[in-house]
């Protein structure tokens, strides 16, 4: 079975666009039997976890729910001045990416940009 993880690095502005690509990415995991899925937010694409966007919100849960790994880069949430517990409470796990990037790669993961 393939591995594949979505960097995101589009934000808020493109929001539809990351929407249509993480619900992807639950839908591999739910109704393809897909195992190894991962989402990792880098630069604005960190914006999303506090956006007031009913539908990311909604597949963020999704994603949260069938145990699908969405992670974001520490430093980008800093960065943006968000709060940090905040997008902890969205199931949002936070690692460095060059450490995410080097993990995924070293595994096999095709990296799929959003």
């Amino acid at each position: 079975m393939a591995k594949i993880a979505f960097w995101v690095t589009a934000g808020p502005d493109q929001a539809m666009k990351v929407y249509a690509n993480l619900r992807l990415a639950h839908r591999l995991r739910t109704t393809r039997d897909q195992k190894d899925v991962h989402v990792y937010l880098f630069g604005p694409g960190v914006q999303l976890t506090t956006l007031d966007n009913p539908e990311i919100q909604a597949v963020l849960k999704d994603l949260k729910d069938a145990s699908i790994p969405v992670e974001a880069c520490p430093a980008n949430v800093k960065q943006m001045g968000l709060d940090e517990a905040a997008v902890l409470a969205t199931g949002v796990s936070l690692r460095p990416a060059g450490e995410v990037l080097l993990e995924l790669t070293d595994a096999g993961y095709q990296i799929i940009g959003v």
